[in-house]
């Protein structure tokens, strides 16, 4: 079927389709025809059309085609729009810094970038900052599926996004992540020292080239990140003018793998090499005398050599860091009858026949620490040894030094040898 004309005008014309709609069209100032983007459901709003094109076309110096014109106000609705929440996340976290002003920590980073691709992105990835509401954060935080801990520190993370925007960057006037007491989070447990008989075990079930590594951990309160970026240098052993036998464990810096934000195969984590956490982290901890026949045993047969050499090493490469996987290993798995049908190894293993699968190997801190202060060492001591700082300690832990730590060695010291005459 034919269209119909519905009849010329003075500017433009109007067809009826055989659907029945209506298509208005005119000529624009060079000529050509210019057909309006939709039919109309209504002759009217054809008219209405075509009425407000031809005041466009009234300024032919400014003249542009309704696509033109479509698309220009695409660009400037686009330059208008707010950045969604993944963009801005995204730089954000590339601009982030610590307390001190510097670049985040690679741990600290992947702790982030966890909560957002895992928690936060799947809801809020896409959405416009301005679009997320405060209804739409209840909502959200509500139906979490996740521990109080990890709960507490999304939340805490979309918050501090969220206060950048409105602080730092005033893109918003209001923080939609506004739920008291959401961020407070505690992820303190109580935590039951080994006794030196578990300890004792638990060295004995490791392989030969780790057992220094549960000992310093212990007995100098060092972390796994620090003991396995060890180097033959950070160690020193000598005797004083009296002739007494020395030792001390030089922190400078700690190993942790981490997340590097590639999703490609082979480049999803990479082992970073960096300074302590805070400058209390940097210490030098003497190391008990009963140890220090281990510790030069230990250098003897499994440090890698040269100075830079690691103490602790991957067995398959000694220029490789010890992973903390291999360092953990696995606990055996047992029958009905509690037999043996898969062997453990590691960590893992040696806290399960010590009867201690309770502890974490960073609980081996808190055992050496609580050693050390049933020894007479004050607040001061213990947060240099174990490398903490806080406001409240700044005093007086800049009045603990090396002698001191080196006689609260020769307590611990005194203790482990008391034990080993029972």
């Amino acid at each position: 079927m034919a269209t119909k004309s519905t009849g010329r005008r003075g500017f433009g014309n109007i067809r009826r389709l055989p659907s029945g709609r209506f298509q208005a069209r005119y000529a624009s100032p060079s000529g050509q025809t210019v057909t309006a983007p939709a039919t109309f459901t209504a002759r009217i709003d054809a008219e209405a059309w075509l009425a407000a094109e031809r005041r466009h076309v009234e300024a032919p110096e400014t003249w542009a085609s309704p696509k033109a014109r479509l698309e220009l106000a695409r660009r400037a609705a686009e330059v208008d729009r707010l950045p969604t929440l993944r963009e801005y996340a995204e730089a954000w976290l590339k601009s982030r810094r610590n307390s001190r002003g510097e670049p985040l920590r690679p741990t600290t980073r992947d702790r982030y970038l966890s909560a957002l691709r895992v928690h936060i992105y799947p809801t809020f990835g896409d959405v416009p900052l301005n679009e997320v509401t405060r209804a739409a954060v209840r909502s959200w935080h509500a139906n979490l599926d996740a521990s109080p801990v990890t709960k507490a520190h999304v939340y805490s993370t979309l918050r501090t996004i969220f206060n950048t925007a409105v602080t730092d960057d005033e893109l918003l006037d209001k923080n939609p992540a506004y739920i008291r007491g959401a961020g407070a989070r505690s992820s303190r447990r109580d935590v039951k020292p080994a006794t030196l008989d578990e300890l004792a075990i638990m060295v004995a079930a490791m392989p030969a080239r780790r057992r220094l590594l549960l000992l310093l951990a212990t007995w100098c309160a060092l972390r796994s990140g620090e003991l396995r970026e060890l180097r033959r240098a950070d160690m020193v052993l000598g005797r004083d003018d009296a002739g007494e036998p020395f030792g001390w464990v030089h922190v400078r810096r700690g190993v942790v793998r981490a997340s590097t934000g590639e999703t490609a195969r082979g480049t999803r984590t990479a082992v970073h090499v960096g300074r302590p956490k805070t400058d209390a982290g940097i210490r030098t901890v003497s190391i008990p005398t009963f140890l220090l026949p281990t510790v030069r045993e230990h250098l003897l047969q499994h440090a890698s050599p040269g100075e830079n050499g690691l103490v602790f090493s991957s067995e398959r490469d000694p220029e490789a860091h010890l992973s903390e996987a291999t360092l953990n290993g696995r606990a055996a798995i047992l029958d009905n009858d509690g037999n043996v049908c898969k062997a453990g190894f590691g960590w893992r293993e040696a806290r399960r026949l010590a009867g201690r699968e309770d502890l974490d190997l960073h609980d081996l801190r808190h055992t050496g620490a609580s050693m050390a202060g049933e020894e007479g060492a004050s607040m001061a001591e213990l947060m240099y040894r174990l490398g903490h700082s806080t406001p409240s300690m700044a005093m007086r832990y800049q009045h603990s030094r090396l002698d001191r730590d080196r006689e609260l060695g020769r307590r611990l010291s005194a203790r482990a040898e008391r034990a080993s005459g029972d």
